[in-house]
């Protein structure tokens, strides 16, 4: 069976539009299933259309047409998929470039991305920003990707607590995002288990409600609530940022 997934989005509390945006391709495809979240630069010009340029750009260059020699490759040696989500992350990055070049009043726009494409047994993650990817397995809760931002180096430095960190005013600094101020696309693969739980969250949810919340919720209720159950707690926390959640759930022999 595929895996099952929810999705919600919201706008929050405070803000006057939703900056975020969600990408679902849940068709069969010897490319897997993809899932993504983006995150537009909250105070620059159109970040909600950063995002969305991101997702489609993403969507569009991930699943290209295939030939026969790609196809035998990506069924003989699946963990190339891994080059391909980099790549296609890479022409997303050069779409927002020249959507720029041609359009002066988005100078400055960006935007986070992470990304899960899941297919049998082999996940893939392609990061960048401050959005994130999580994993349950076995009742424990495991942050997958590393936040870039400038907290976080200072976290690595030893020059700030992660306890710090989660409250500093200098938080939201992100140190690369795509648009302005790009670097790489942090990529890697993971072993999927039946039963695994992934959470791809924008940090509206996770800026606002503590991990052991997040995996209470997780852990406590069925998939088709927990998407509402974890927007509700960010907006209950007071909701000063968009909120974009999916939740991935794995059974038996996913596709």
């Amino acid at each position: 069976m595929p895996p099952k997934y929810c999705v919600r989005t919201d706008v929050g509390l405070r803000r006057p539009r939703n900056e975020d945006h969600y990408l679902v391709v849940d068709e069969p495809s010897p490319l897997g299933r993809l899932w993504a979240v983006a995150d537009g630069m909250g105070g620059h010009p159109a970040g909600d259309l950063a995002s969305r340029l991101v997702c489609e750009a993403l969507k569009e260059s991930y699943f290209t047409p295939l030939s026969l020699k790609e196809r035998l490759l990506y069924r003989l040696y699946p963990r190339a998929l891994l080059k391909r989500l980099e790549q296609a992350v890479e022409k997303a990055q050069k779409k927002l470039l020249r959507y720029e070049e041609t359009h002066p009043e988005s100078e400055g726009f960006g935007t986070t991305l992470s990304a899960l494409v899941i297919r049998g047994g082999n996940g893939f993650v392609a990061h960048v920003g401050d959005s994130r990817i999580y994993l349950l397995r076995a009742g424990s809760l495991t942050q997958l990707t590393t936040d870039d931002t400038l907290v976080q180096e200072m976290v690595e430095e030893g020059e700030m607590t992660e306890e710090e960190a989660r409250t500093s005013r200098y938080r939201h600094i992100l140190t690369q995002a795509l648009g302005g101020g790009y670097e790489k696309v942090a990529c890697f693969a993971i072993d999927v288990r039946p039963g695994d739980l992934f959470l791809l969250s924008t940090d509206g949810l996770h800026d606002l409600v503590p991990h052991r919340v997040i995996r209470e919720i997780l852990l406590s209720h069925p998939l088709p609530m927990v998407c509402d159950l974890l927007v509700e707690a960010a907006l209950a926390r007071g909701g000063r940022d968009n909120v974009t959640v999916i939740v991935v759930q794995v059974g038996d022999g996913n596709g």
